[in-house]
């Protein structure tokens, strides 16, 4: 019953984020979908899609134990431009800010509290699970320069997560981070580098590999 009057009560920001972002051809099958709870922060950039279907990217919905809905707004600040490759969902209290160009494969899932900010290139595979209070960013916000050569020292790095990924709780995907298929990051790891090897486990700060060989089923 709750889940109905989230989305009747968002049908007016439904209907915004949709005329905002996408054509008008794709917008009037409302393939975005959010909740009464959800933010709209700024929506001066597009939004993209693989294959047009009502309600295929789900924005500020799900159960969550851990996240207190009452007093949690999912926050959307869009001025790039967002590909949906497939289905979506952006769980409830999740923060995305994308100026850059960020595209999410099929059956990604970010479950609450979660934050993506994308300043350049953030892409996503298909099947990706993020769990919450995690952090990916493909910058580190402030500009650090050599005193002396004026060389800019920290630019931004793309980040890049393959299909069948799972990142555990409190993870942190910092820019120029790679992860290959089947990747799973423990909690609380932060990822710093590319990785080149599929069927790992990441964990530690900086995260290394702990275990190969391995897959992993939601």
């Amino acid at each position: 019953m709750n889940k109905i009057v989230d989305y009747l009560l968002g049908l007016p920001k439904t209907l915004f984020i949709n005329f905002r972002l996408c054509r008008p051809i794709d917008a009037i099958k409302l393939p975005i979908v959010v909740s009464r709870k959800v933010k709209l922060a700024s929506l001066k950039g597009k939004a993209t899609f693989e294959k047009v279907r009502p309600g295929i990217v789900r924005i500020g919905f799900g159960s969550v134990e851990t996240v207190d809905y009452q007093y949690e707004r999912t926050v959307i600040y869009v001025s790039g431009h967002m590909h949906f490759k497939g289905k979506a969902k952006i769980g409830k209290g999740s923060r995305l800010s994308i100026t850059g160009n960020a595209t999410f494969g099929d059956k990604f899932h970010i479950s609450a509290a979660g934050k993506i900010i994308c300043r350049d290139e953030i892409t996503f595979g298909s099947n990706v699970l993020i769990s919450w209070e995690t952090l990916i960013t493909d910058t580190d916000h402030h500009a650090v320069f050599d005193n002396q050569t004026q060389l800019h020292l920290n630019p931004n790095k793309k980040v890049t997560i393959g299909s069948d990924c799972w990142i555990g709780a409190r993870a942190n995907l910092m820019k120029g981070t790679v992860l290959p298929n089947n990747t799973v990051v423990g909690t609380a790891s932060v990822v710093t580098k590319p990785f080149s090897e599929e069927n790992t486990c990441l964990a530690g700060n900086p995260a290394r590999v702990v275990r190969s060989n391995t897959y992993w089923r939601e």
